[in-house]
């Protein structure tokens, strides 16, 4: 994700600004997961990603291959909602092992999300991220969507 900060005094009140990445604009999720298998490590994090956070909106153009080859997601502005609402494109990836070394980085998440984060949300969507968290550890997988009916709208 690139960097991005809360601005307290922008010209309409409180608001975020993002890093711009450049990037080359045919590509997004299906052409890279499609064309580049050699991103797929970085596309399998990211849905990992859109799990703990419970992202409503990953459309295929949410993800960006930047100029200089690296992998970003945009558009965070649906994220940890409490009830399981997750919508997302990447579930090329279910059922499947998730890294140890990315198990090992999420980990930490199931007892303590850091203050930065946590003072941002509300308890029951802190404990909801932990819950995540927590079952992604038990399952040691990506979930499945047995519904299929779990892509946001537009797909791209």
């Amino acid at each position: 994700m690139p960097l991005t900060i809360i601005r307290e005094d922008g010209p309409y009140g409180i608001g975020s600004l993002q890093r711009f990445v450049e990037t080359d604009l045919e590509q997004h999720y299906f052409t890279l997961y499609t064309d580049c298998p050699e991103t797929h490590e970085d596309l399998k994090r990211m849905a990992v990603f859109d799990v703990v956070t419970n992202n409503t909106d990953r459309k295929a153009g949410h993800v960006l291959r930047g100029l200089d080859g690296r992998i970003w997601g945009i558009d965070h502005g649906l994220c940890f909602a409490e009830p399981y609402k997750l919508r997302t494109v990447i579930w090329d990836f279910a059922r499947e092992p998730i890294a140890e070394s990315l198990q090992e980085d999420i980990a930490p998440l199931e007892h303590q999300v850091p203050a930065g984060v946590a003072d941002l949300l509300t308890a029951g969507e802190v404990q909801a991220i932990q819950e995540r968290v927590r079952v992604l550890g038990l399952l040691g997988r990506l979930p499945a969507d047995p519904t299929g009916m779990r892509f946001p709208w537009p797909l791209i």
